[in-house]
């Protein structure tokens, strides 16, 4: 009988729009399309000094972040590979977040992003918890859209 490991890693993998495919069966599923049902995966970019978290639709070989307003497609990302042993979905709310919050990113001055997600427009749609804002910002059909409640990715501990 095979012995199948259960790793509880989460880690980042350099990616980019061409090969995305690749990671189809390792990227963490945070959300879905409200379009077409399709999957969504964590990514986090740089941009414009920011380390910024966003979205990946690998059916779509589109990667885009929240930020200044904006959708910003973004062509060379990193994508959250986790096991779902790993990590939870726990609720936050005006810029807070749970303790094992999972910090994906930073702003040019250093304050943590985090990993949130929120339902809008029958999507659910990974983005950035930005504390000092109060809000989860995602990206959507070209503009920054903030939520006050969200939910946040945290690690499992203990």
């Amino acid at each position: 009988m095979p012995i199948l490991f259960i790793t509880d890693t989460i880690e980042w993998v350099p990616s980019s729009g061409p090969e995305v495919g690749m990671l189809r069966h390792r990227a963490f599923v945070a959300g879905r399309e409200g379009w077409d049902g399709s999957p969504l995966c964590v990514i986090r970019a740089f941009h414009n000094g920011e380390f910024v978290p966003g979205k990946l639709a690998i059916q779509h070989q589109a990667a885009y972040i929240p930020h200044a307003g904006r959708e910003v497609p973004v062509h060379n990302f990193e994508v959250l590979c986790a096991s779902s042993h790993a990590v939870r979905w726990l609720p936050g709310s005006n810029g807070q977040v749970p303790v094992g919050a999972i910090p994906a990113g930073n702003t040019h001055n250093g304050e943590p992003l985090y990993i949130g997600r929120v339902t809008h427009m029958n999507s659910v749609t990974p983005g950035k918890v930005h504390p000092s804002h109060g809000c989860c910002y995602i990206s959507f059909n070209g503009g920054e859209v903030a939520h006050k409640s969200y939910d946040v990715l945290c690690r499992i501990v203990g």
